[in-house]
């Protein structure tokens, strides 16, 4: 293919790497339009960041998440190629059949195919996430490698900070890649045993204080913003915990209460874990946002369900 004039791109346009991809992509190609979700799957309905730079690059935006809708705009436009950055979807082998689908995932394929592999990689203690561009196909992260690059993770990052990384990358690549694939690029089949993260729902942060304070703390930055985070109760009430830290001095308890608050703090409170304990700063306790101490003035609480108070009160 002649790229001296500038090839149509479409857009899947979902995720966080959405906006940062959308800026280089509209630097080498003529991006016709990008594809976002329809106001009814969104939990709110101020315009997304990926649909402010479009407006701003004066792209077209379809906010619209049915498949039917993407195989229509694929015939109207007929671009040369589309990137998922990224997309909730299986798209069907008709439409993928109609140009080149170029995808951009969260993890070493073949291994950690599927979905919230960032906040899984912090979860589970990884030292770094894979970003994979690769050929779409209608089996679930299964194409054709077109490039890898590894992402650090260090005890600090959150989620937030993760993306950030992430999007330094994209941003850096995923035009180069793209110019590759449609000059005749085949990358490379994924080789090895694939292995899947399950989708994660926001009732799976609710946070057992028995676990240990190193698994709360991932827990807590894997869930932050732009996410639901991870949460307990107070006093029957929702308790999300946005920003916690690690106690430099922690005290040694050799009688502990798991969820028990043991210190307060000018900037926050502290809470016995199953084998130490954890400093809670900011959060969102019944929808307001605040310091801990806004909210928590005593020693004398336990945070999590208190299923003794659930039984008496179902004895009433």
């Amino acid at each position: 293919m002649n790229l001296k004039k500038r090839a149509k791109i479409l857009q899947l346009a979902y995720g966080e790497m959405a906006p940062h991809a959308l800026q280089t992509l509209s630097q080498h190609f003529k991006v016709c339009a990008i594809i976002t979700p329809s106001l009814t799957d969104r939990s709110h309905r101020q315009p997304l960041p990926v649909e402010v730079t479009a407006k701003k690059l004066c792209i077209p935006i379809i906010r619209d998440s049915r498949l039917s809708t993407i195989e229509q705009a694929v015939k109207k436009y007929q671009p040369q190629a589309i990137v998922i950055a990224s997309y909730d979807k299986i798209i069907p082998a008709k439409t993928l059949n109609l140009t080149k689908f170029i995808n951009i995932h969260h993890g070493d394929l073949p291994r950690w195919r599927g979905r919230a592999n960032i906040n899984w990689a912090i979860i589970l203690g990884k030292k770094y996430i894979g970003l994979t561009i690769h050929q779409a196909i209608p089996d679930l992260d299964a194409g054709a490698i077109y490039a890898q690059y590894r992402i650090p993770i260090t005890d600090s990052d959150t989620v937030a900070t993760i993306y950030a990384k992430i999007n330094v990358t994209v941003k850096a690549k995923i035009s180069t890649i793209v110019k590759k694939v449609l000059l005749g690029f085949q990358g490379r089949p994924q080789r090895g045993q694939p292995t899947y993260c399950v989708t994660r729902l926001p009732q799976d942060g609710l946070i057992d204080w028995h676990q240990k304070t190193i698994q709360i703390d991932r827990l807590i930055r894997a869930l932050t913003k732009p996410y639901p985070g991870a949460f307990t109760y107070v006093n029957g009430k929702k308790l999300i915990i946005w920003i916690a830290e690690t106690p430099q001095r922690p005290r040694r308890y050799v009688g502990r209460i798991p969820g028990r608050i043991a210190l307060l703090h000018p900037d926050g409170v502290e809470v016995l874990t199953g084998d130490s304990s954890l400093i809670l700063k900011t959060v969102n306790y019944a929808g307001y946002e605040g310091n801990a101490r806004d909210f928590i003035a005593t020693i004398k609480l336990s945070l999590g369900i208190n299923w003794v108070e659930l039984y008496e009160h179902c004895l009433r």
